[in-house]
């Protein structure tokens, strides 16, 4: 079968269906639109309470998912796929704009985090959190506003910036750190002095 043909016979597989329930509805919505607010809220309530190696795996996180990002960017605008409502297929559930579809932001976003765990001592972080970000893949095809392809190419994407970044990172991540965090005691001071953040 033909990748176009795979692609959308998988996309009218995952797709919201006519008969879908509103709890399944607004769960994937949740999941394709809410869960990346929740989980910026959690690094960042980690990073100003966690301790120095908490704030150098974000840091790595952080880092690699800026990198992967602008990649995933520039290979959106290059490709300029369109979304499945602009070519009026399925069904879609969330308001969203005409930008290139291939690859993902949001897929490529989860699952750089997700590796930048996975290639570390926190393996077990990374597992789940890779878990997550297919949960997320699932939920943006659901909706309607990505093809599975998209959600392959932005985990692909990932997992190349990632695997091939490591060794350059483990080389100057102890420097990096000492960068950021003298940056972050001077801007928060005050706030750590007084116990606030760490």
């Amino acid at each position: 079968m033909p990748i176009d043909h795979l692609n959308l016979y998988l996309f009218n597989l995952l797709n919201a269906p006519e008969q879908a329930s509103s709890i399944m509805m607004h769960y994937a919505i949740f999941i394709a639109h809410d869960l990346i607010y929740v989980m910026l809220l959690i690094f960042a309530i980690l990073w100003l309470r966690g301790g120095y190696q908490v704030k150098k795996q974000i840091l790595k996180a952080f880092i690699f998912t800026c990198i992967t990002l602008s990649i995933s960017e520039i290979a959106s605008a290059v490709f300029s796929t369109p979304r499945p409502f602009v070519m009026d297929l399925g069904r879609t559930l969330i308001e969203h704009s005409p930008t290139g579809s291939f690859p993902s932001n949001h897929m490529t976003i989860f699952s750089s985090i997700a590796f930048a765990y996975y290639f570390s001592a926190q393996r077990e972080v990374g597992k789940f959190l890779i878990i997550l970000a297919w949960l997320v893949a699932w939920s943006r095809v659901y909706v309607g506003v990505h093809f599975p392809i998209d959600m392959v190419g932005g985990f692909l994407l990932a997992l190349l910036v990632n695997a091939s970044g490591l060794t350059l990172w483990n080389k100057y991540k102890e420097q990096l750190m000492v960068w950021v965090m003298a940056i972050y005691q001077k801007l928060f001071q005050p706030l750590i002095e007084k116990g606030f953040i760490k």
